[in-house]
Parts: structure tokens; sequence; C-alpha cells
């Protein structure tokens, strides 16, 4: 990053006073080749030697040396190195939100040595504490003064004075836990280097859209691991029962053919619903304000957008999430009705925005519009207005846009399907292109996508003022029939795929979630860190308790038949030679187990709140 230039009418004194002084040893040191190459060859070595001065990860010098010198040889020098000063200043402070120089994170091998550092650092004070007989509080407030503890997990902070010391146990057990270190340290690097990346311009629909192209191969890396450990775990129930862990995932909505096919099934159910309601659908798209764009769209182009704050995606969602909590809460006080679903996706240049389809009454329509455009407009409000006061249609349309959906082109399913499957698998959206780019085709580019969200961890889908997604899951585990009653009609509704009745049944959109007349059963369990948690048992409701995961399962390692040819050949001699059959009686073998559950790496996203895992010694040891 470069101190910033002086105005003036002189050319040279119009760039950076560090690259005036490194312009000046340039032209020092090679002398010798002036009049000897030429001058655009010259412009090119200090231009690489300015980019060569920049301490950031590789992939981005090497996108900023080949960028740099395109300018260089289209615009020029100034316009180049302007290029470079520009970008190196938004990498420096994208960068600049780790709490450990970036050279110390950009491979494995230092992330996990730098958790098992800090691991040691918090076990040495915790054992420090215990002796000078601190409460848990000041024993937590020392780990945090010497590991840096809420620097890399912010809900970690002791701020709370009034917490019972049982909190504080279970954060002290976790800051004492290796695994937990190595996945805070690795959130934070994935979106720290994602949004230096992207601040670097190597998110574009020039370059690799919605995503870097280092991202999409994280992500497909992450995928192949994945794909491997499940290949090689499967479940065993205490009956003996054992099922391929694969085969398992495949059946969940992990799954992302059964993910989209659930989202659509609620969204068909909630359309049907609504239908019955003479209720009307309104899609909605809210975008940030421009201040948290990095491009902006020029006619058919993007171009560098001058009023970009520097901000990372999670601001500009976070920016969206307040919004729309003020709106949510002005229309529980304006008794306003609307249910339905919001999806989260990326601009190209990876600035989310939200679209949504709600479902209001005919008579709420207007005011449902006006409430959510006021709290829209409400912040960063200068960008709307010219410095006479005349509003700017364009960029107040960009903030909020909401249609009411034609019913003569398609339902609610129909608008939002798009979306759900750029988001998920791009089932059928063959030749598709991005409304905002026609460079951009959406079934190449749905990796993309799916790594923008997995690096900032964004909640894609999510349905408002509907019935618990959980209590439609956990009765669709249920079998047996029960007493006929709401809880069998609530169940047979869902045991058949009918979202609207379910809907209906569950209260409609009058009642509040808490007031449904199904809920979820939970029970009280020791987890790894020895705090009571709430663990799904079951469901309530209607006088009737019903509990749906009465059967444990445990991970437990397949075994893995031998590679040497010669040693299997000499195992089935051993085992005919002594009387014994040369094959196991089942396709699953279960004498050799790997019960360190913490040597698994990179466990995908499935349902595992039905397994138990093996007990395992807390590590806090206080006593007071």
């Amino acid at each position: 990053m470069f101190t910033p230039a002086i105005k003036t009418s002189n050319p040279l004194k119009k760039l950076p006073y560090n690259l005036r002084c490194e312009l000046a040893s340039f032209v020092d040191n090679n002398a010798n080749k002036y009049n000897v190459e030429p001058a655009r060859d010259r412009a090119f070595a200090f231009a690489r030697s300015v980019v060569s001065k920049l301490n950031v990860p590789y992939d981005i010098k090497n996108y900023l040396d080949k960028a740099g010198a395109a300018r260089l040889k289209k615009h020029g020098l100034k316009r180049a190195v302007k290029f470079i000063d520009d970008r190196s200043a938004h990498i420096v402070a994208s960068l600049g939100v780790l709490p450990e120089p970036w050279y110390r994170l950009d491979t494995e091998y230092k992330r996990v040595r730098l958790a098992d550092e800090l691991t040691g650092r918090a076990c040495l004070h915790l054992e420090l504490a215990l002796k000078a007989g601190k409460r848990p509080l000041e024993a937590l407030e020392e780990i945090n003064e010497f590991t840096g503890l809420a620097l890399w997990m912010p809900h970690f902070e002791p701020k709370k004075r009034d917490r019972d010391d049982d909190v504080y146990l279970g954060l002290i057990a976790r800051a004492c836990d290796g695994a937990v270190w190595l996945r805070a340290i690795n959130q934070k690097v994935t979106i720290a280097f994602e949004s230096t990346r992207r601040a670097a311009g190597m998110v574009s629909p020039h370059v690799s859209p919605y995503a870097s192209f280092t991202t999409c191969q994280w992500l497909k890396d992450r995928k192949k691991k994945q794909l491997d450990w499940l290949d090689s775990m499967a479940i065993e129930s205490e009956c003996g029962e054992t099922l391929e862990l694969k085969d398992v995932h495949d059946a969940s909505v992990s799954n992302p053919a059964n993910r989209r096919y659930e989202l659509m099934t609620q969204l068909s159910g909630c359309q049907t619903y609504a239908d019955s309601q003479e209720h009307v659908g309104l899609f909605v798209t809210m975008t940030a304000a421009g201040r948290y764009h990095r491009l902006k769209k020029h006619g058919k182009y993007f171009v560098e957008n001058p009023n970009w704050n520097g901000a990372d995606p999670i601001a500009a969602h976070d920016w969206l999430k307040t919004s729309w909590q003020r709106f949510r809460a002005a229309a529980d006080r304006a008794g306003l009705t609307y249910y339905g679903m919001r999806v989260v996706e990326p601009h190209v240049d990876g600035t989310p925005h939200w679209h949504g389809v709600f479902f209001v009454p005919e008579n709420q329509i207007e005011d449902f519009t006006q409430l959510l455009t006021l709290y829209q407009h409400q912040r960063d409000n200068d960008e709307l207005f010219m410095l006479d006061g005349t509003p700017k249609l364009k960029a107040m349309e960009a903030r909020v846009k909401i249609d009411k959906v034609d019913r003569s082109k398609g339902d609610a399913v129909a608008y939002i399907a798009k979306y759900i499957s750029k988001n998920i698998d791009a089932h059928k959206l063959e030749g598709k292109k991005d409304l905002d780019s026609e460079l951009v085709d959406l079934v190449e580019t749905v990796t993309n996508v799916t790594a923008w969200s997995r690096a900032f961890c964004f909640r894609q889908f999510q349905f408002q003022k509907t019935p618990s997604v959980t209590v439609w899951r956990e009765l669709r585990r249920i079998e047996k029939e029960q007493e006929f009653c709401l809880f069998e009609k609530i169940r047979l509704a869902a045991d058949c795929g009918c979202f609207a009745s379910y809907f209906n049944w569950m209260g409609g959109h009058r009642l509040k979630q808490r007031n449904r007349p199904i809920k979820v059963l939970y029970e009280r369990s020791e987890n790894h860190y020895q705090e009571l948690v709430k663990k799904t048992a079951g469901l309530t409701g209607v006088g009737i308790t019903v509990l749906t995961r009465e059967k444990q399962w445990t991970l437990v390692k397949k075994q893995t038949q031998p590679k040497d040819l010669g040693a299997l050949a000499l195992s089935l001699l051993g085992t005919a030679e002594s009387g014994g059959s040369r094959f196991p009686w089942t396709s699953v073998n279960n004498c050799t187990r790997d019960r360190d559950l913490s040597k698994i790496a990179d466990v995908p996203d499935i349902d595992t709140s039905n397994l138990k895992p093996e007990t395992q010694t807390g590590i806090c040891g206080f006593v007071f």
C-alpha cells in the first residue's frame, strides 16, 4: 500500500511518494539500459518490480502482475500504477482483519500448527489459573489475553459477568480443544482470503463470477475429501444394524436433488394454501446500498465502482439483515400478514442480494410494499438523491423491487424455481444466462455459487412465518399410525408430502410459532464439553408424545480390504486351515473400528443429531 499522492500539475508528483522513490530507484539501477531496451519493455519491468514489492498471497500477486501488464499495454504507465495502488490498498485492508499475518496462515500445515500452538497456550494458562484459585470467568479472561480468543471467536469474548460458572466452563473447554481452534482459524482465513481476492478483482464476470477460481478449487477438493470420508464410514445401531454412511447421506436433504425437491414441495404447499386463503404472491428483490458493491453496471459492461467502501460480502449481508429485522418488527406491530421464503444469492462481483416470494392478503399489498421500501431506503439514502434533492428513481428501484406474481405467467414456484436451482444443482437451467451478464452461464457456474455460500457461511434458503420444518421432518419419521386426532391428521399430511395441508392443520398463518399444536420434544444430554444441551427426542402436542429417535446410532469405520493380493490369499488360506469360513457371514465386518472421532476431518453437512458419539472425558478440571 502506498501513501496518498499530492495534488499538483507535475505528472511525476501526482504519483504517491513511496512510488516515486521506487521509480527513482528503478531508473538509477537500470540507467545502463537507457536507449537499449524499448520504453514499453522498461515500463513493463517497472510495473512488475512494483507488484513484486507487495506482500500478498502468490495467486493475488500473479493476478495483479497480469492485470497490471494488460492495463499498462492498453492505457499506459500512470493508469497501470494507479490500478495497482488502488487494489493494493483494498487488499491490505482485507487481510488486516486476520489476527495473525497472512503468511502464517496460507497453508493447511501452518493453520494446524497455529491451532496446536494456541491450544497449548490455552491449556497452560488454564493450569496457571487453577493453581492461582481463579474463578472460571477470570481464567477465561486470562486465556483470552494470551491467545486472542475473542479475535478468532468473537462469541467467546468474556463480557457478561452475571452468567453462571457452567457457561464459562464450556467456553474454557472449547478454548482447550484443538479442533475448535482449527475450525475457527479455517473459517476466518477462508473469509479473509476470499474477500481479498474479491478486492483484488479476481471475482468478476470476466475472470470468475460469484467466487474466485481458488475458492472454487477449494470447494472441489473439499467435496472430494468428503466423498472419500463417506465411503470409508458407516453407522451402526445398538441392535447391530449397519448402514453405509454414503447411503444415509444420499437419502437425506444433504443430497442436492432431495434438498431442491423439499424446497419446491414446501413453496408449492405455501402457494396452494395461499390460494385457499385468497392471498396474493409478491416477488421481492432486495439489494444492499451501492457502496457495498465492488462493481457497477455501465450499459452491458461492468466497471469499477469508485464509491465502493471496501466492505466484504458479510457486511453487505448484515446490511440487508438489518433492513429485514426492522421491517419484520414494524410489520408485527402493524399486524401485517405475510409468509413465504427468501433466497440469498450473489451478484457477479460476489455482493449478496435477496430474492423472496411472500404471500399477503390483497388489502395489505400496499402497506407491505411501503413498509419494506421505507426500511430499504432508510440508510445510506444519500445515494438515492441528487445534490438538488431530485430522487434517483433507478437507484431506488435497485434497492427494493416488489412485483405482484402474474398467475398467467406461472405461480410463485415458477417465479423462484430458477433461483433455487441456480443455488443448488442448476436443474433445468441449460442455456440460461445470468440476468446481469450474458457472459455467465448458470450451469457452468453453479459450483461458483456454492463455493461463495460455503466460504462466507450464508444460509441460502429460509422460510418466514411457516410451520417448523423440523416438525415436518420428524413427522415423516413416524411410521405407526397414532390415535386419530389432530396429531394424526398432521402426521398424515406430512407423510404424504402435502405441505399445504400440514400448514393448515398446524394453525395456518394466524398462529405464531410458539402456539403451534405440535412442537419438538427435547431431552437433556451431556456433550463432549460436559455441558447439558438440548437434543431432539421426538414430538409432543395435543395430548400425544411420540419418540422419533429411540434407536441410537454410532459412527464406525468400515474395514478396508488389504491392497496386497498375496496377503489377502494368505489370510484366506489361514482362515480355511483353521477350520473357519473363508468369507464373512454378512457384507459388513465390524471387527475393527476407529473410535477416535477427532481424526475425522471435513465432516460433510448431514443430519447427525441422532448419532451418539463415544463418551469422552472433559478437560476443564475446575472445582468450585
